[in-house]
């Protein structure tokens, strides 16, 4: 059966996990192609989205000055839905070089992990400690063998991953 983003389940930002997932720790994956290929990877049985629209993005820091040297400007500026388009693009992008679809934007994308992954940035060291690939579909086998593998408790230690 193929798989659609549209088939995963979407849930209020402040609310429950939707009926039919399972229990247990969820976390939202970085917002890049490494986290989106674990966010399909997880697939619908394992994840779920909640909206996450320009508006709510943190501002961005914007800062003027030498490269390797403390900043001679620093100011903040709104997350703007080009920004969104932006960022979703490039994930995009990513995916497609990866042979997965294309995934709607303004969205951010919760996991099931173990109890000992506290965040998406726990979740994305665990999961690129063993894959250093830099091909995408590379990156997406490794991703899938890892995920299946941290979600069995077998700690991710195959060889093959290692350089």
């Amino acid at each position: 059966m193929a798989q659609y983003w549209s088939t995963f389940q979407t849930a209020d930002p402040d609310g429950e996990i939707p009926d039919g997932l399972p229990d247990g720790r969820y976390v939202a994956v970085i917002p890049s192609g490494h986290g989106a290929l674990t966010a399909w990877v997880a697939g619908p049985r394992r994840c779920y989205r909640t909206p996450y629209p320009a508006a709510a993005h943190p501002p961005i820091r914007v800062t003027r000055g030498h490269p390797g040297r403390t900043p001679a400007e620093v100011w903040f500026e709104p997350y703007t839905e080009a920004d969104l388009k932006d960022e979703n693009d490039d994930i995009n992008s990513y995916l497609a070089e990866a042979g997965v679809r294309l995934r709607p934007h303004g969205y951010r994308w919760h996991v099931l992990v173990p109890e000992h992954i506290e965040d998406g940035e726990a979740l994305e060291s665990a999961l690129r400690e063993k894959n250093k690939y830099v091909d995408p579909v590379e990156v997406y086998a490794a991703v899938k063998e890892l995920y299946e593998m941290m979600q069995k408790g077998i700690p991710p230690t195959l060889s093959h991953y290692d350089y």
